[in-house]
């Protein structure tokens, strides 16, 4: 699904395995049942020095079932949790479709976006990688 989507970077099998098991309250799946059918994922973690604080990984939908409500659904389970107050995202420049998702989402739960440096061009070790923007939701209502 990652890789079908063409915006986001594929990480290889182990870390989707170690984040679906360490990081398990703090990622999910969306599936057709009928047609059993991975249709959406959404990967993150709690950070150790912030724990109010959810950082979105990765979130794709796949595009037959894009426009449904999917991310967003997605979105409000992980940050269902008391302590979290905070959503943290990279998004680059180009990815308008996440950039459009967590704007619309933030305002949806009644919160800012604050938008800072997240990791330039040179952070990249392969020199084809956009900079990230670091996108920062809350506090989460």
């Amino acid at each position: 699904m990652v890789r079908d989507c063409g915006t986001l970077d594929l990480n290889s099998p182990y870390y989707y395995l170690t984040m679906s098991q360490w990081f398990s309250e703090t990622c999910r799946l969306a599936e057709d049942r009928i047609l059993k059918r991975l249709i959406g994922l959404l990967t993150g973690f709690r950070q150790p020095s912030n724990p109010d604080t959810l950082f979105v990984w990765q979130i794709a939908v796949d595009k037959r079932y894009q426009g449904r409500g999917i991310a967003r659904k997605l979105l409000d389970e992980v940050t269902d949790h008391p302590e979290i107050r905070y959503l943290e995202a990279t998004i680059a420049p180009s990815n308008h479709a996440s950039r459009r998702l967590f704007a619309s989402w933030a305002s949806s739960r009644g919160a800012s976006i604050v938008t800072s440096p997240g990791f330039d061009e040179t952070c990249f070790p392969d020199g084809e990688h956009e900079r990230e923007d670091l996108y920062r939701i809350g506090p989460i209502k």
